[in-house]
């Protein structure tokens, strides 16, 4: 592995603030049809999402340069997103393009223009002047994929549960999980971090699990039971410092048999969904009471502090600051 996670604890250090420089998600794709708007609170501050009438998503700071107004009572004019105000509208980059009053749109009237994506039929926002590194994905594997949201808001730091998938410990004694990694598959690259893992779980039996962790907001699972890949992702948004919601998604690759049989993959995919439900589930409690500290970690807790060291390696940032708070 290119940086191990065996070299031994480090001295403790705060972790850092949950705005990082990554890709968040924000929205379900299905959730924003073409010419509609919605606010929703990010990074401690307010955004729009919508979609242009020609269906692009769009992700912007969600106040009016002139006065002020929240742009998701505005509307979509075309490519453009309008105020409720006085109508100046706003084009793709976030620059105004008209005042109807007739005066020439200053020329600091932009809105913040966050990177947006979609994918996993999820629409993305990347908290920086550009995307860093690709929106979480499966790949080009699955031809059968079913996207949920987290049901439980986690009033807690974001980091904290993105720092779950690195708490093998927890999944051994609160999940019931039997799970070994394998370190010698560990790769660390600069925005992402992949791992594989032996699980058995009572829900499929016992697997490899194939993990990619995204940023530090999002983890994609693949693994493969019966010559079949199947494949399981959770994505977290932090809206504030203590607000944290959630997205989740789960796929089939093809069928091995080359035919198809679509209640046997709603079956599966029911399974996998109830798979994820309960580890949220059982987490829940603990996360919306917890006060969250690098506290006395053993030798049984160097996975969780490589996980600490590699979230605290993510620059914080906040680029929209001042125009969406």
């Amino acid at each position: 592995m290119s940086e191990s996670v065996g070299s031994g604890l480090r001295a403790a250090k705060p972790l850092a603030l949950p705005f990082h420089a990554c890709w968040y998600p924000l929205a379900l794709s299905s959730d924003i049809k073409p010419g509609e708007i919605r606010g929703i609170s990010f990074l401690g501050g307010r955004v729009v999402v919508y979609r242009t009438e020609q269906g692009e998503a769009q992700v912007r700071s969600a106040y009016c340069r002139h006065l002020g107004a929240d742009l998701s009572v505005g509307k979509v004019v075309g490519e453009t997103i309008q105020c409720p105000f006085h109508h100046w509208r706003y084009d793709s980059s976030g620059r105004c393009v008209d005042v109807p009053a007739g005066d020439k749109p200053p020329a600091a009237a932009r809105l913040f223009a966050f990177p947006t994506a979609e994918s996993l039929g999820i629409i993305w926002a990347f908290n920086g002047e550009e995307a860093l590194y690709p929106v979480p994905s499966f790949g080009e594997g699955p031809v059968v994929v079913d996207t949920f949201r987290n049901p439980v808001t986690m009033h807690v730091a974001s980091d904290t549960v993105f720092l779950n998938g690195f708490d093998i410990q927890h999944f051994r004694v609160l999940h019931k999980l039997q799970m070994e990694i394998d370190e010698s598959a560990s790769i660390r690259e600069s925005h992402r971090f992949h791992y594989a893992v032996d699980v058995t779980a009572q829900e499929f039996g016992t697997v490899r699990q194939h993990r990619t962790l995204w940023g530090v907001c999002a983890i994609t699972i693949r693994s493969r039971r019966e010559g079949r890949d199947m494949y399981l992702f959770h994505g977290i948004c932090p809206h504030e410092a203590a607000h944290t919601t959630g997205f989740l998604a789960n796929a089939l690759g093809p069928d091995p048999s080359g035919t198809t049989d679509p209640v046997a993959d709603a079956a599966l995919l029911e399974n996998m969904r109830s798979y994820s439900l309960r580890l949220i589930a059982e987490d829940a409690p603990i996360f919306n009471s917890i006060r969250f500290e690098r506290g006395l970690l053993t030798a049984s807790d160097r996975f969780l502090a490589f996980g600490m060291d590699y979230v605290g390696s993510f620059a914080e940032t906040r680029p929209a600051a001042g125009l969406f708070d």
